[in-house]
């Protein structure tokens, strides 16, 4: 485990490139939170035109700024999507945005082309899931892009986020102790986030996300929390990469965690300076790591 040196925002050089086209025109699969904005956001700096495909009850209203044409859609109404993707002319899509994963246990809205997909698949597991999901995309000519295309600077490399609040020998005892283990319970596709203290594993993410998972670690164990959030192993940068914000933050401070650490090079920090002066505030550390043989 390397912590390295502080990380800088002006070091997007750091991140490890992962090339994808840049087309004239994309779609954004939009569920929650501001990643289907962001993207939205910077493609449209970049001069690509952006239709958004918003998924009702899951993307902000937001998505009308940061998008030439927007879309909304029922979740699992596989064929209308597709529809409108292809009177859009949309050759590339980006998914992003979280889609809770109990939603695949409502099927009130989903057509016969999602039930059939659901079969496909070979679990329930996010994975395999979203694997079918792009099968069937790439199965009508419509790529699947690096979800991260447009935000690679808002990926940290390798070191201290929190600048003023150092991590200190036991937190990083525990970041050490927690990040194989995270590896592997990401790895069979069970969550992204473990909590620790003090080398016991505390609360492991399933269905209720990252936050209600930091949430429950701190009833459980209380203060002195270490939360340690990674990407899987041959993370496929086309869907589900970690992502940590205010909200993460507000978690931290609501369990009355000490720190976080999160995968460098693979993990999205969006609102950083803001993330970074309310950590700093409530005394948490966040640092960025990755395995000593890490390709650099």
């Amino acid at each position: 485990m390397e912590p390295a040196k502080t990380s800088d925002d002006s070091q997007s050089g750091g991140v490890t490139a992962r090339p994808s086209p840049a087309p004239a025109k994309i779609g954004i699969l939009a569920g929650q939170g501001q990643f289907p904005l962001l993207i939205g956001r910077a493609a449209r700096s970049a001069g690509v035109e952006v239709v958004t495909i918003a998924f009702n009850g899951f993307a902000s209203p937001e998505v009308t700024e940061t998008s030439d044409k927007v879309e909304w859609v029922e979740l699992g109404q596989v064929g209308r999507v597709l529809e409108l993707l292809h009177a859009h002319g949309i050759k590339a899509v980006a998914m992003a945005g979280r889609i809770p994963h109990s939603s695949i246990f409502q099927y009130r809205h989903f057509d016969a082309r999602a039930l059939k997909m659901l079969t496909r698949a070979v679990t329930r597991r996010a994975d395999s899931l979203l694997g079918v999901v792009t099968q069937e995309l790439e199965g009508e000519g419509i790529q699947v892009l690096d979800s991260s295309l447009y935000l690679k600077s808002l990926m940290p490399p390798p070191g201290l986020i929190t600048r003023n609040r150092p991590l200190d020998e036991r937190e990083m005892a525990d970041v050490e102790f927690a990040y194989p283990i995270a590896k592997v319970i990401a790895g069979q596709d069970i969550g992204q986030t473990i909590v620790v203290k003090e080398q016991v594993v505390v609360a492991v993410e399933g269905l209720e996300g990252t936050d209600e998972c930091i949430r429950r670690a701190g009833k459980l164990a209380g203060p002195g929390c270490v939360v340690m959030k990674v990407s899987k192993p041959r993370q496929d940068f086309r869907f589900d990469i970690p992502v940590i914000g205010r909200g993460t933050v507000e978690a931290l401070v609501e369990a009355a965690c000490s720190a976080l650490a999160v995968n460098a090079r693979e993990c999205l920090i969006f609102d950083r300076d803001e993330v970074v002066r309310d950590a700093e505030a409530a005394n948490i550390g966040i640092i960025a790591v990755e395995e000593p043989d890490a390709n650099r």
